[in-house]
């Protein structure tokens, strides 16, 4: 009785683990991928099949049927696409933009996922949507031309079409069209262009998805080119301090009619690193060159080249006095407090205040003397204890030639007495 109750034990230790471990190995998501029982469209369709079944939409169970209609569970081919099985094929744009729209604009649908549901209201205010829902052109982008058709990746997957990173590429496949854009008399050059931008190099280079990409500035399903009013808005989602100091300039009062905000400076796909010489040939585009605004441009350029030229010589100074032996705690304090300063001018030069950038030039300047003062008297300092130590050096020897020269005496003398 006792090795039967034993048995029976031992095979409750193992047998209730592993019928959990089954219920819920079966109930993984990705294993509703596998191949599903008595579905005539995977039966004939294998090679789609492959790709469907590593897609987000084949983890989820959303099978051929969702999207072409017709009956899976019609093994004759016919009776599988038959009048009322809602058979289509091969979608067309209106309707891959219909279809898709069932789910992803059902919030019921969608709520489990987290996914938003807006999509198909923002793609009709797109001037995609425009021309495909309302002109039936059929050449401009509809859902599968970004996300893909089969093979449909989670957005967060870096293999994923509309990864932030592979975004520039996907768009580029139209927008870097030559014939097809010259259909709309629109650029073809422009994913080149931002290849080569700050934000391009931040992109391909740094991998920086977190950067401006295509998506970022015109919208993803509701693309549009942002409007010289929503310019400052669309560039200020991210240049924060830049767009609040920009409102407290004089081009804010021309008002955006008169004024294009950012990119009247710094341009648009092509935006590269700002630099001081940008006053020299931004500014002359709207002003007379002996203008008193160019002449504000000059005197903005100037403290700030004069402050960065400050910084440098004062990150010289203590790294040479650190190589000479020369403790530098104080100055490093200084120069964090000279780079902030000089990493201020960048967003506060949006204002166009002199005097304010001029205050900030004056304490950069005040900062740097402080370095060079105290590294001076630091290097005299050490200078002095240099020289005094040569002296004792000096005092020492003497003292140890002195005391040898009386030893040799005293055995000397005391050699004549033996």
């Amino acid at each position: 009785m006792h090795s039967n109750r034993g048995r029976q034990r031992r095979f409750q230790q193992v047998a209730v683990p592993f019928f959990f471990f089954v219920i819920f190995f079966y109930n993984i998501p990705f294993l509703s991928a596998q191949i599903p029982e008595e579905n005539s469209c995977v039966a004939c369709h294998k090679d789609y099949w492959d790709e469907v079944k590593g897609s987000i939409h084949g983890q989820q169970g959303i099978l051929c049927n969702r999207c072409h209609g017709g009956d899976p569970t019609k093994s004759d081919k016919a009776a599988a696409k038959a009048e009322g099985t809602g058979y289509i094929g091969v979608p067309d744009k209106k309707q891959i933009v219909e279809k898709c729209g069932q789910c992803h604009a059902d919030v019921e649908t969608m709520n489990f996922y987290g996914v938003r549901t807006d999509q198909l209201a923002r793609y009709k205010t797109s001037m995609h949507g425009k021309r495909l829902l309302l002109e039936g052109d059929e050449k401009v982008a509809a859902c599968t031309d970004c996300h893909g058709y089969h093979d449909i990746s989670n957005v967060a997957d870096p293999n994923s079409s509309v990864y932030p990173a592979n975004i520039p590429k996907t768009c580029g496949k139209c927008h870097g069209n030559r014939k097809l854009m010259d259909a709309y008399k629109l650029p073809s050059d422009i994913p080149d262009i931002y290849k080569k931008s700050v934000h391009g190099r931040a992109l391909y280079e740094k991998k920086d998805i977190s950067v401006a990409q295509c998506a970022s500035c015109h919208g993803g399903h509701g693309a549009l080119p942002p409007g010289v009013k929503g310019i400052g808005d669309t560039c200020g989602k991210c240049h924060i301090n830049e767009k609040k100091n920009f409102l407290e300039s004089v081009h804010a009062k021309l008002g955006k009619e008169k004024f294009s905000e950012c990119i009247s400076c710094h341009g648009n796909h092509g935006v590269q690193h700002p630099s001081p010489a940008l006053y020299e040939e931004a500014c002359v585009e709207c002003h007379e060159p002996q203008s008193e605004e160019i002449k504000m441009g000059i005197a903005l350029d100037q403290a700030i080249r004069g402050s960065d030229e400050t910084r440098l010589l004062a990150e010289s100074l203590v790294k040479q006095a650190s190589i000479d032996g020369i403790f530098v705690e104080e100055e490093m304090a200084l120069l964090e407090e000279i780079k902030t300063n000089t990493l201020a001018m960048a967003p506060l030069q949006h204002t166009l205040s002199v005097s304010k950038i001029a205050q900030l030039h004056k304490k950069v300047k005040s900062a740097s003397e402080n370095i060079r003062a105290t590294i001076r008297q630091k290097r005299e300092n050490l200078e002095g204890r240099k020289r005094a130590l040569i002296l004792i050096w000096i005092f020492i020897l003497v003292m140890i030639g002195a005391l040898w020269t009386k030893y040799k005496q005293l055995a000397h003398g005391k050699d004549k007495h033996e």
